[in-house]
């Protein structure tokens, strides 16, 4: 009985021992100091020497150093701090988990705020060198702050962000008159690029679309909702361009006609 009972002992403990978890692999040192150097560069505001960093795709994404700046730029996005928290290998590709200091602008209030940030930047093995790529960041970026009223609404569009197959619109509505409104920002808006009037993207998809736009909302008296707004676009023009936005359709309570907010037209030059 004692034997049976030994042996089923030290059968369970080889099958724990087997279900212990595999050890993560150690990331590669070149890898997280190639992150370190990336950061840091971003940290002194050399966007040149970052954008040198990164990998070939990268580059070609951006196009150019004044596109991949544009994106801090815009924000005002400044690093302060920065500290490697955590890393995982996946042998020529690596992940580091960097926690930073930051402070940027709040496009709710137009104000500049601090904040604790921990991002993912992956380090890649290209060509004997380990090379930067980070996420679902824009191909270039401007900081419009164009405002258009109708009505005593007023939109105010304070950035464009320029994606492969989107751009985006970072926005504020507000209601500066005597009567609440409600605004259904995806609903019937357009943006007009002087050759055509591209609807916004609608799909409930997110986080891609943002869900209080794509709601909709009431505003009453003396009240704004910040949010974003997509339009798809099939061709990518790194050159001067123009554009008009119209947010509708919005309606005040007790009415029987809605009405647009028109902002722009707003002027984009090449970087």
């Amino acid at each position: 009985m004692r034997i049976a009972h030994i042996i089923v002992l030290g059968a369970l403990a080889l099958v724990l021992a087997g279900a212990a978890p595999t050890p993560r692999p150690t990331a590669d040192p070149g890898a997280l100091e190639a992150v370190t150097q990336y950061v840091a560069a971003l940290s002194r505001g050399d966007y040149a020497a970052a954008f040198g960093l990164l990998t070939s795709a990268q580059q070609h994404y951006f196009g150019d150093v004044n596109n991949f700046a544009s994106n801090p730029r815009s924000t005002k996005y400044v690093i302060h701090k920065y500290s490697i928290i955590g890393s995982l290998s996946h042998g020529n590709v690596v992940e580091a988990m960097v926690r930073q200091e930051t402070s940027f602008v709040n496009l709710a209030t137009g104000g500049q705020v601090d904040g604790t940030v921990r991002e993912p930047y992956f380090a890649l093995r290209e060509n004997g060198a380990w090379r930067l790529k980070q996420l679902s960041q824009p191909w270039k970026a401007y900081a419009v702050g164009a405002s258009g009223n109708a009505q005593g609404v007023e939109v105010t569009v304070h950035r464009v962000e320029f994606y492969d197959k989107r751009i985006e619109l970072d926005c504020t509505i507000r209601n500066d008159g005597k009567t609440a409104v409600q605004v259904l920002p995806l609903g019937k808006s357009v943006l007009d690029d002087g050759a055509n009037k591209v609807p916004a993207m609608n799909e409930a998809n997110f986080p891609l679309n943002d869900v209080g736009f794509f709601e909709g909302f009431r505003l009453p008296p003396g009240q704004q909702r910040a949010g974003f707004i997509n339009f798809p676009t099939s061709q990518r023009q790194d050159a001067d361009q123009t554009f008009t936005l119209t947010v509708a359709p919005a309606i005040f309570d007790g009415a029987e006609q809605t009405f647009g907010i028109v902002v722009g037209p707003m002027q984009l030059k090449k970087l």
